[in-house]
């Protein structure tokens, strides 16, 4: 009798914990579930203007690169006062996808859990938009090859990673050499005394060779190349580094109670306000990250055309991504000049 007991106890506390875990499960499962609806349902909600501001940038870039109307970017171009709109409404287009893009973030961050519903080739072409704005790599790469060129050091059997790492560790260097003259900007070595600038020289051939493990470019060679050295040092660029970018997104975005985004952009107005005050580091860069560029007669030390090419592409490849989605927004025609224009651009 009490072994029946014990055995009825013990099958109903068992049934007992069995519906508990289930139920417990069950609860798991709804949760995920519900957090994944709610990240698809932002990731949909901002589908829309995140393509709308792709076509804009597209149809800005298809003009410059394609149509080659791109005097605007020139300040000295007539009509002065139209060229300038052309520029800061540029400039809009660009802050705006960093708007939304960044709204979009802080809404799916404020999740308790994060389940990434966004689709893989829209991920990558986000992430390679950010990449163009903010990282200077190829520059880095490209001062590498011409001061190896001019001491005749031949970088060509390092890996790629290796040449990369290599390219950082040469601007540092030639940082720390130049001392606090170009703490800023490498633009600075050309205020430098002569005897000051072949001190430069010397260390940084020096230790490129040392780098290479090959002995360094005789001293006389150094001495006659200071002039190429020091063109090879200063590029021009623009790079808007992920915190600027947030922060220019946080910029870019207001709340918006009448919407199911909790954001929208910022207008017109409101912007060339920001953007004549230059308060901040990153609006400063974005003001002078396509002025006086000139397509016609290409500067090789201008990098900010390069990067406005990866921008555009990105750009491009966001809505090509996007026109794959079912409920994406994509206009045949926009579709179009984003194809024409990532064939015309070279993935660099």
């Amino acid at each position: 009798m009490e072994h029946r007991a014990v055995a009825a106890l013990i099958g109903a506390a068992s049934a007992l914990l069995v519906s508990l875990i289930k139920d417990w499960f069950l609860e798991i499962r709804k949760e995920r579930r519900a957090v994944r609806r709610t990240e698809t349902e932002i990731y949909d909600q901002y589908l829309a203007p995140l393509c709308e501001a792709c076509a804009k940038i597209v149809w800005r870039s298809h003009e410059i690169f394609i149509d080659e109307r791109h005097a605007f970017l020139k300040t000295s171009t007539l009509p002065l006062g139209f060229n300038s709109y052309k520029r800061t409404s540029t400039l809009y287009r660009v802050a705006t996808l960093v708007g939304w893009i960044r709204g979009m973030d802080r809404e799916l961050s404020a999740l308790s859990r994060r389940n990434p519903a966004r689709s893989p080739a829209i991920a990558a072409a986000v992430t390679a938009f950010g990449t163009a704005l903010a990282e200077g790599a190829s520059v880095e790469q490209e001062r590498l090859v011409r001061l190896c060129d001019i001491w005749s050091l031949d970088v060509s059997l390092l890996t790629d990673p290796a040449r990369a790492k290599l390219a950082m560790r040469v601007e540092i260097k030639a940082h720390e050499l130049a001392g606090i003259a170009a703490a800023a900007d490498l633009a600075a070595v050309a205020d430098l005394g002569p005897d000051r600038q072949v001190t430069l020289c010397l260390g940084l051939s020096t230790f490129v060779a040392a780098a290479l493990n090959c002995p360094p470019p005789p001293v006389e060679l150094v001495a006659s190349s200071v002039r190429d050295v020091l063109d090879s040092l200063v590029f021009r660029e623009a790079l808007i580094y992920r915190d600027w970018q947030d922060a220019l997104g946080d910029a870019m975005i207001e709340r918006d109670e009448a919407s199911a985004r909790r954001f929208r952009i910022i207008g017109y107005a409101a912007f060339e306000t920001l953007l004549q005050k230059l308060e901040t580091p990153w609006m400063t860069v974005l003001a002078a990250s396509i002025e006086d560029i000139d397509l016609d007669q290409p500067d090789p030390k201008d990098f900010r055309t390069h990067q406005l090419k990866r921008l555009s592409r990105a750009a491009a490849a966001i809505l090509v991504a996007a026109s794959r989605h079912p409920d994406a927004p994509v206009a045949p025609a926009a579709l179009k000049a984003a194809k024409d224009l990532l064939s015309a651009l070279p993935d660099t």
